[in-house]
């Protein structure tokens, strides 16, 4: 959810002179930038239907399978545990393998689910900025197409943990007041990078 083009990791105070001149000259370069839009401008996006398709199968083909592996082990003995006077030694010497695989798999389906769930629900398909420059919109990859606008976001509550040209795959954005980081890829189009640096610089 290294520094360039305005924007500037945090540095100790006793490493303050390790500042590049680039850096510098970054910053003041994107004091030229007017974000004091007329109309909603597209900073960048990352709109690619196949990918998330496939990503949305192989989310619910992971549940699905896991569910059916958990299933096909499962034997009403397995609640014998609960349901009986049977040791705990015994009960495990029954299900040495059973036992374990259902616990795995009726774990792990779930939990991988929602794990992609809230991965898709904070990557960002298009970051906006609105008329008048203040605001920001977020459309996140959520599975439910309902839930993946957050309007109105201000441009202050929103910071970048490294510029678009660093090193890594993602970039994650801070929003102030919410919790967990929102992760840009950097395989997307910046539509409009200088605009997009100095905003995220200002924030």
């Amino acid at each position: 959810m290294g520094s360039s083009d305005g924007l500037v990791r945090p540095t100790s105070l006793l490493k303050s002179k390790s500042l590049s001149q680039g850096s510098v000259q970054r910053q003041h370069s994107g004091l030229d930038v007017n974000t004091n839009v007329k109309n909603n401008v597209i900073l960048y996006k990352y709109d690619n239907p196949k990918q998330s398709r496939n990503f949305k199968l192989f989310i619910f083909a992971h549940l699905i399978g896991w569910s059916v592996l958990a299933y096909a082990i499962y034997k009403p003995s397995l609640m014998d545990i609960f349901t009986t006077d049977i040791s705990m030694k015994q009960y495990f010497q029954d299900h040495v393998w059973r036992f374990p695989i259902f616990v795995f798999s009726s774990f792990i389906g779930p939990s991988m689910f929602l794990l992609f769930y809230f991965l898709q629900s904070r990557t960002l398909k298009y970051i906006i900025l609105n008329k008048g420059g203040e605001t920001l919109t977020f459309i996140t990859h959520h599975m439910f197409k309902r839930k993946s606008t957050i309007n109105n976001l201000p441009v202050r509550s929103v910071s970048s943990t490294k510029h678009r040209t660093d090193d890594g795959t993602y970039i994650s954005l801070k929003v102030k007041n919410r919790p967990f980081y929102f992760l840009v890829e950097k395989t997307g189009t910046f539509v409009n990078p200088k605009l997009f640096d100095y905003v995220m610089l200002i924030s």
